[in-house]
């Protein structure tokens, strides 16, 4: 069972947000290297750079094709937000890390657009009660 902490985190996202968020923490997102793992491609290798093996850490942040994607979305982040578990675990970074996904196209295929909810619909509780 997922912490409350967590709990806290992926309430206020749409489902299909919260199970990439989830599929990103435990590395069972559909990228190159987990699917190699479980024999559905032939090689773990990143299908864009071709220099490592695609994992959340490679896709997320260190794949070279990606790298402008990366630095206008996770500008907000500073430096210190560039990390795995900023990214994964700060409600701060969410925004910039679904747009990032979303901007890259890489994952469009299994999890659709992932457009960030607008903040102006965050603060509608009112339909929570």
């Amino acid at each position: 069972m997922p912490s409350a902490k967590y709990g806290d985190l992926v309430a206020p996202l749409p489902r299909r947000h919260a199970n990439l968020l989830l599929q990103f923490r435990t590395n069972h997102v559909p990228l190159q290297a987990y699917l190699a793992r479980i024999g559905k491609a032939a090689t773990p290798t990143c299908p864009t750079c071709h220099t490592a093996p695609e994992t959340v850490h490679h896709f997320l942040l260190a794949c070279p094709t990606y790298a402008l994607h990366r630095a206008v979305h996770y500008a907000p982040l500073g430096f210190s937000g560039r990390t795995l578990t900023t990214l994964l675990n700060s409600e701060d970074a969410l925004r910039p890390l679904f747009n990032y996904v979303n901007a890259t196209g890489r994952l469009r295929a299994v999890a659709g657009a992932l457009d960030y909810p607008d903040s102006d619909s965050e603060g509608g509780d009112a339909d929570d009660t």
